[in-house]
């Protein structure tokens, strides 16, 4: 074998090499950022399905969209625009992925996606959805588990620390992050779940990457968070803290002011100084 052949054969090598790297990043990468809101097929998830997406859109324009939807879909851009509002206006975290990355994730969904004979063949069979009845037991431990009241397994920060919804049952919640009152009208079973175990967005991984929620108590919240949601039109919102101690000062206030002209009543009506100068008038006497 002469030196030219022997260099080819290395440069094919080195190609082929190449290649598969740039797949088995592009595979991580989906897995990684991806995977929880969305699937390499046509089926909707959280987000739309990702099949042949060259063909729907640009790599430009992909690249775009994953690193900043928001920026995109500010800027008026109509494609941006209809996936916000066909997907409930979920916000897509920011992706922070090198250009090279973003290559090789594209090109992943690109070399993963069915043909378009396949896709037409699967466009006509619904999935089907098996009905979400949680029990009522369920419903309650998702309930304090959300609250605080009881620990998760493995030791996460209870729910209610970032989130706030609208429940009589329980406190206000924390502002930090989204209400998630409708939350299960929005995203369903199937997407509270990858946003539960998935962990989308930076704080939720930093709360529960080491502290992982069991597959128990995801369907647990999930079954009270669907309670939450078809129960929303019949709560009073009572337990907002702001409220509560709004009413509370003013009965504090009315208390007080009945209770302290009861003290002021049997008050001293005349000086000390009289009192002593009266008797020393009466003992000269």
């Amino acid at each position: 074998m002469d030196k030219n052949t022997s260099t080819s054969i290395l440069l094919v090598l080195f190609f082929f090499l190449s290649i598969l790297a740039q797949a088995q990043e592009g595979e991580s990468l989906f897995k990684s950022k991806c995977a929880t809101c969305h699937k390499t097929s046509n089926k909707r998830s959280i987000g739309p399905g990702l099949a042949n997406v060259h063909e729907k859109y640009t790599k430009e324009w992909f690249k775009n969209f994953v690193n900043s939807s928001q920026t995109l879909i500010k800027s008026g851009d109509a494609d941006a625009v209809k996936i916000f509002e066909e997907y409930n206006k979920v916000i897509m975290p920011d992706q922070a992925l090198s250009d090279a990355e973003l290559n090789a994730l594209f090109d992943y969904i690109k070399s993963v996606s069915p043909a378009k004979s396949e896709v037409a063949a699967t466009e006509t069979v619904e999935d089907k959805i098996t009905p979400f009845e949680p029990t009522k037991e369920e419903i309650l431990i998702g309930q304090n588990l959300f609250s605080g009241k009881k620990r998760f397994k493995n030791g996460g920060p209870s729910c209610i620390s970032c989130h706030d919804l609208r429940y009589d049952d329980i406190i206000a919640g924390g502002g930090l992050s989204v209400n998630l009152t409708d939350v299960y009208d929005r995203l369903k079973k199937e997407g509270l779940e990858g946003m539960i175990t998935g962990l989308p967005f930076p704080q939720m991984k930093i709360s529960y990457q080491n502290n992982q929620i069991t597959e128990e108590e995801t369907t647990q919240l999930i079954a009270f968070l669907k309670e939450v949601s078809e129960q929303r039109y019949y709560q009073l919102g009572l337990t907002s803290y702001k409220n509560v101690l709004l009413i509370c000062g003013i009965i504090g206030a009315i208390l007080l002011m009945g209770i302290f002209p009861l003290f002021w009543y049997k008050r001293k009506k005349e000086s000390v100084n009289k009192r002593i100068y009266e008797r020393q008038i009466k003992s000269h006497n």
